[in-house]
């Protein structure tokens, strides 16, 4: 402030503007995202940038297949990718979903949950209408095993599986209300608990299902999608 006969001048410090600099300069206008919302803030702003673009201002295309996947043809495109899939071995965006049987599976990246219901909701939300929590048969863990977790980057050493004790010692399938009776070590009869699968040797592990930390097993129909958007 700079004092006057009966008044007085303001010179503002960067970012604001007005008789009284009191009012924040909108760095919003015109809107410096590309490709991207704006957000203002004091001599500053942020964007929020659509699918496929990436940088400061939204305006440099995300190499998609510069990310980890199993495409077997990846082609990058402005703003997304071409990806088509090995044939019958997995599918969906980046082929992240494994085809084995009538099924696919998938562990997400390095996700991991602390409890059986925010675990189904991981798999809910998971690309091109989701999945639930996997149900790994002994027939098929060899697969599994090739497919799925060979490829998945795990945190804990356990994954959540959609299997929960319903009363005594009888254990259920969620989705399917199917009695699961085998390869569980040997546990007290405790009510409600849920279980999750030993990733070294795939022995289902008898946890509290509100407090276990534990990697994302989820399962879902084959969809038929094999290359991307």
């Amino acid at each position: 402030c700079t004092d006057g006969v009966n008044s007085y001048t303001c010179a503002c410090t960067t970012g604001w503007q007005g008789t009284n600099c009191d009012s924040n300069i909108d760095d919003c206008s015109p809107n410096p995202c590309v490709n991207g919302a704006c957000t203002d803030g004091v001599n500053s702003y942020t964007c929020a940038c659509t699918t496929g673009w990436q940088g400061t201002n939204c305006d440099q295309d995300i190499n998609e297949c510069s990310e980890s996947n199993n495409c077997a043809v990846c082609v990058n495109r402005v703003p997304l990718y071409f990806c088509l899939c090995e044939s019958g071995s997995y599918e969906g965006i980046l082929c992240r979903w494994a085809i084995i049987g009538s099924t696919t599976y998938r562990v997400p990246a390095t996700t991991t949950a602390t409890s059986y219901a925010a675990a189904n909701t991981i798999c809910a939300g998971l690309d091109e209408g989701g999945g639930y929590l996997g149900e790994p048969t002994s027939t098929n863990l060899p697969t599994i095993l090739t497919k799925v977790v060979a490829r998945s980057t795990f945190v804990s050493g356990y994954m959540w599986i959609n299997v929960v004790r319903s009363s005594g010692s009888t254990w259920n399938f969620g989705k399917s209300n199917t009695v699961a009776t085998t390869n569980f070590e040997s546990e007290a009869n405790v009510v409600n608990n849920c279980a999750v699968m030993r990733i070294s040797d795939f022995k289902w592990i008898i946890v509290s299902c509100t407090s276990f930390t534990a990697d994302v097993f989820c399962e879902r129909a084959i969809t038929g999608k094999t290359t991307s958007p």
